[in-house]
């Protein structure tokens, strides 16, 4: 059987966006997704299974080595406003969840197997998307996954050979085609129109290039005849329980979980375990992650968790804070065994490098918290790390005992016992690392701007930061206007308020994920004012034109923003 060959040869064409997303709600659903993906600004590092920190909202089905970057041709986009003329505005680029937004490669001129190069990355296409139900709630369209798989129109993954960075305008080249009959239209053919073809199904599961997932699908066919039912995919059954825990009975997608334990894990550190109620999964969480808290005095707070959730539980530590403004101190004297907290799914500004060959992870107080998950997975992949916990006594440390379990070479403490001449030597230890290490800092300002500025041999994408409190100095606020440059509306910001805040409070809404000022999913542009900037995640370069609307604040009593 000769299959049908490629329309037309692929061309080289322009990356025009690349997107990436944290998990959120989905429309007014209660489903979790990352299909909500914003253009990132300027350089984007592709590991082996990750573009960036992207999210995905179901990680048993979607992510993994084969399916790091989706792309969808934006040509598509016209051809849908057209068929659904009442969701037209839902209809561009970004709308299907792509990573790669770009004109030119469509499912007719790529082929599985296809090698693209793209800035210093090299990729392989891997598979056609498989549309599910979730596409339904995206463009309020009860039978719009079945129509992007009738239509064929559902874009493609990759898999990445060669881990690299790529920017915006970057030139997508196909340099190598090994299986040039193979289109993805004509996979797509073979499995939802002509699914009785065992010459064609036999070629199929040939095909190495081809994902694991789809090879499978037909080898099954081949030895047992018949067709899978899609219902289940394309549909989502009402018997299908929520993948978050009683978000019914919580407003704005918050998860009801009660504490059931609270442990003291030193002289001003506790420890929650929060779960759901009758047997309730929740969603699992990745190494890094944190979830936050919506607190009864109106206060909202971001938690690292310090356990990798597998769906039974989350675990918090929160240190009091002699200067809480109400966060630490409501959670150190309030919330007792039983009581309910409101609780947001895990989100993560501070995932691993899964292609680094060695992990530093550099510690300050209560910073330990999201390391704790790392060394967690480190351990059960047999990755190579060492963490570095600095503090200033050992009873006011949080898991001392615990990781007094790690090896001599994995793990270094050191107290100064409030002797400021008892420095640890910071300078000493980076200069020592080669380019095979990733760093990962989390604690107070003074350490992560010192690790920051530490003469080094290590580029800046391979160090890593997690404020777990805003940068900006309490009572230092000051009141101005903002204004939207695109739907001409003045918005107040309050001494009181973050920027991000006062925007949610007036109904516009920004994508935001930390709100430390540490992952950049809020930084947006602005003009006609004077900024303090109070984040790590911009380049000093970009902070005339851009700014991290949860942290940073006007210091010119008005400002103008690109909204």
């Amino acid at each position: 059987m000769i299959p049908e060959a490629a329309t037309t040869e692929a061309v080289d064409t322009v990356l025009r966006e690349i997107r990436i997303g944290k998990i959120a709600r989905l429309g007014s659903s209660d489903i979790l997704s990352g299909m909500a993906k914003s253009p990132c600004v300027g350089t984007v590092h592709i590991a082996r299974e990750r573009i960036a920190d992207d999210e995905y909202g179901a990680p048993h089905l979607h992510g993994g080595v084969e399916q790091v970057i989706l792309q969808y041709p934006e040509e598509h986009y016209a051809l849908w406003r057209d068929e659904f003329p009442q969701s037209a505005e839902r209809f561009c680029a970004g709308g299907f969840g792509e990573n790669f937004v770009a004109t030119g490669f469509n499912e007719s001129n790529i082929c599985i197997g296809d090698v693209v190069e793209v800035g210093e990355a090299r990729l392989q296409v891997s598979m056609p998307r498989q549309p599910c139900f979730r596409l339904n709630h995206r463009f309020d369209q009860p039978g719009m996954a079945q129509r992007v798989q009738q239509t064929r129109r559902t874009g493609w993954y990759y898999r990445v050979l060669r881990p690299g960075n790529v920017q915006a305008g970057d030139t997508l080249r196909v340099v190598e085609r090994p299986h040039r009959d193979w289109t993805i239209s004509w996979i797509q053919h073979f499995l939802y129109v002509e699914t009785g073809n065992r010459d064609a199904m036999a070629e199929i599961v040939a095909l190495d290039a081809l994902a694991p997932l789809i090879r499978d699908l037909f080898r099954k066919r081949l030895q047992s005849p018949g067709v899978e039912d899609w219902s289940s995919r394309l549909v989502e059954s009402s018997a299908t329980p929520s993948s978050s825990a009683e978000t019914t009975s919580a407003d704005d997608g918050w998860m009801r979980l009660r504490v059931r334990s609270v442990t003291l894990e030193s002289s001003r550190v506790r420890s929650f375990i929060l779960a759901p109620e009758k047997g309730s999964r929740l969603p699992v969480s990745q190494p890094g992650a944190h979830v936050r808290l919506k607190l009864p005095n109106g206060l909202e707070r971001q938690y690292s968790l310090c356990e990798n959730s597998d769906g039974r539980y989350y675990k918090i530590a929160v240190a009091l804070d002699q200067n809480s403004r109400g966060g630490s101190r409501w959670m150190h004297t309030e919330p007792g065994l039983g009581d309910i907290l409101l609780v947001s799914p895990p989100s993560n500004s501070f995932s691993v490098v899964p292609d680094a060959d060695h992990h530093l992870m550099i510690a300050g107080g209560i910073g330990i918290t999201p390391f704790l998950s790392m060394i967690q997975h480190f351990r059960a992949i047999g990755a190579r790390f060492r963490l570095v916990y600095l503090g200033r006594s050992e009873t006011d440390a949080p898991f001392v005992e615990e990781l007094g379990n790690l090896r001599a070479s994995e793990v270094r403490f050191h107290f100064n016992d409030g002797d400021a001449t008892r420095r640890f030597d910071l300078q000493g230890l980076l200069e020592s690392l080669d380019e095979s290490t990733h760093v990962y800092c989390c604690g107070p300002n003074a350490l992560m701007d010192a690790v920051r500025h530490a003469k080094t041999k290590l580029p800046a994408s391979h160090f890593h930061f997690e404020a777990f409190a805003s940068t900006a100095e309490p009572g230092s606020a000051q009141p101005f206007i903002a204004h939207l440059a695109k739907s001409g509306r003045s918005i107040a910001a309050p001494a009181n308020q973050t920027l991000l805040e006062a925007l949610r409070k007036n109904g516009v809404e920004v994508p935001s994920s930390c709100e430390t000022g540490s992952c950049g999913t809020c930084v947006i542009g602005y003009s006609k004012g004077r900024v303090e900037h109070n984040d790590i995640c911009l380049h000093q370069s970009s902070r005339d034109s851009l700014l991290a609307v949860c942290v940073s604040r006007a210091t010119s009593g008005e400002i103008t923003l690109d909204l």
